[in-house]
């Protein structure tokens, strides 16, 4: 098949390109920036998703797309921004891939369609009730939208998944991991709270971290207010390719909307002491303020219908991480 894969130079994109590859896809990449020669597609449309005309010269002559290109961003000043490049860019790009008759669009949209952390009921499956309340959340269901009513309007086959929180090994060990860094570590968490508007519950969880930080970096134990450790599912990105895969190849996917994320989720407690011990640095725990979650993702809709079978833990990643980091030689290797 020949397919579009927008936001090719993304860590999920990159994976995804070369998975694609190796099932026998030919590649044609759509991003701001082109992705490294060595994880590069067959071929690259350089362009923004609001260019029309880069668009239009993306979709022709493709069978599937995989629409993941979008700005994720939970900060008041983007916005606008959000809607801007999330939603307007879906529409036009699934109208021109409905003009040029894909036999496949799927789209990657979120778990803040929920959102996860506030559920209404857990787990949360793909009939739970879609209450954003974050701008990115609600741009993604907005995109969900546009996919069924073009799919209503032109009859094109398409799938939506709903993405997990999705990452690789190797971000985990990374303190200015735009993921991980804030998720588990003290100095990160606080650059990213102090970079928000001011509010009580900002100013309060930005105390409660400076009562324990240091000049060296420290793991935290996320808490509710009350001690409770957070809880969540991480994806790890190989885990979202294959969910990808199927929604682009299996004839049960057309249509359908899914959960694509972990088998299971996991304690921020012991979690971050798995983490700490391949770290080295201490672990603290710390009561938040803001959005306190503990939540649990249903993805037995897609190991049903499609056979998705997630295989990686997060204790699982942070092994690979592990062996990741300990296998590239240092400069007194050489």
């Amino acid at each position: 098949m020949r397919v579009l894969v927008t936001g090719t130079s993304g860590r999920i994109g990159r994976a995804l390109v070369a998975a694609l590859r190796e099932d026998g896809h030919w590649i044609r990449g759509f991003d701001l920036a082109p992705a490294p020669p060595e994880l590069a597609p067959d071929e690259l449309v350089v362009g923004a998703l609001d260019d029309e005309a880069a668009v239009e010269r993306a979709v022709d002559g493709v069978e599937g797309v995989v629409h993941l290109a979008a700005l994720m961003s939970w900060h008041p000043r983007d916005e606008g921004r959000l809607f801007d490049v999330n939603v307007r860019p879906t529409f036009h790009l699934a109208r021109r891939a409905a003009r040029h008759g894909v036999r496949r669009f799927v789209f990657a949209s979120s778990g803040e369609v929920y959102p996860e952390v506030s559920p209404v009921r857990l787990p949360i499956d793909e009939g739970h009730p879609t209450l954003p309340t974050s701008a990115y959340g609600l741009t993604k269901l907005l995109g969900e939208e546009i996919v069924r009513a073009q799919h209503r309007r032109s009859g094109m086959p398409f799938c939506i998944l709903r993405f997990a929180h999705t990452q690789a090994p190797e971000e985990l060990l990374d303190p200015d991991s735009f993921f991980s860094g804030p998720r588990f570590y003290v100095g990160a968490k606080l650059r990213q709270l102090r970079g928000f508007p001011p509010s009580p519950a900002v100013e309060r969880s930005i105390a409660a971290l400076e009562a324990v930080a240091t000049d060296a970096e420290q793991h935290y134990v996320g808490c509710a207010p009350d001690g409770t450790p957070y809880r969540m599912g991480i994806c790890d990105v190989r885990d979202m390719v294959s969910g990808i895969r199927l929604a682009l190849e299996h004839p049960a996917a057309v249509g359908e909307t899914f959960n694509i994320g972990p088998a299971s989720s996991f304690d921020f407690d012991e979690a971050v002491a798995y983490l700490a011990r391949a770290t080295g640095l201490d672990v603290v725990p710390v009561r938040l303020h803001t959005v306190a979650y503990r939540y649990d993702t249903s993805v037995s809709k897609a190991a049903s219908l499609l056979g998705y079978a997630p295989r990686h833990t997060i204790f699982g990643m942070i092994d690979d991480a592990v062996r990741g980091r300990d296998a590239v030689p240092t400069a007194e290797a050489h």
